[in-house]
């Protein structure tokens, strides 16, 4: 009853699901496939939807650092071995790899005597770089077009549009072109970026 219509792209995400059968009702069947129920809901304002980069340390002196992964993008690229960084530090940490709903990536619970190590890996692949721009720190784009998009040699407009609306499938790149054009924005340093191609119209 809860999963998605994965058929349908314009179903496919789960506030379709909650939309289809009220709030209460998901609540409920997630209660029950868990087996216990939530607690009542508390108060809580978000007034900020980018993350905290570099270091932390929490309250059990734990340690967390919040990696920039542009576009939630992780491979092995020229100057960006990150792929390849995330495998050698999971080889030796302890802790926790958690993601953020920005698209980085939290390296979690680093114990004390561990961070030197970690550092030493994050400098070697360049993991801890955030000589970024706020613009750029806080930007974001779906992958578009090489996934998402497809050629249609339709030669009526209307027909074309008829596709977009009835598939959700992007018309245009967005992840592949937004890095490179960031650099040349000046806007204010709290804005956030980005860019998603898919369903522009609906």
């Amino acid at each position: 009853m809860l999963l998605k219509n994965l058929h349908s792209r314009k179903n496919a995400r789960l506030k379709y699901t909650i939309d289809r059968m009220g709030l209460d009702t998901f609540r409920e069947e997630v209660e029950k496939l868990l087996g216990f129920r939530f607690q009542p809901v508390r108060p809580y304002t978000f007034d900020r939807n980018v993350d905290d980069f570099g270091w932390q340390t929490g309250k059990d002196g734990k340690h967390h650092f919040t990696c920039f992964i542009e576009n939630g993008r992780v491979q092995d690229e020229t100057d960006r071995d990150f792929k390849t960084a995330l495998r050698e530090i999971a080889k030796i940490h302890k802790g926790e790899f958690r993601l953020t709903a920005n698209q980085h990536l939290i390296i979690s619970n680093i114990a004390t005597p561990d961070l030197p190590e970690i550092k030493r890996l994050l400098a070697r692949y360049k993991l801890d770089n955030l000589n970024f721009s706020a613009l750029r720190l806080s930007s974001s784009a779906c992958v578009a077009f090489p996934t998402c998009g497809q050629y249609m040699p339709i030669p009526l407009v209307s027909d074309v549009i008829d596709t977009i609306i009835n598939s959700g499938l992007a018309m245009a790149e967005s992840e592949r072109v937004g890095p490179s054009r960031i650099p040349g924005l000046f806007v204010h340093a709290n804005a956030t970026f980005s860019i998603f191609l898919c369903s522009l119209i609906r």
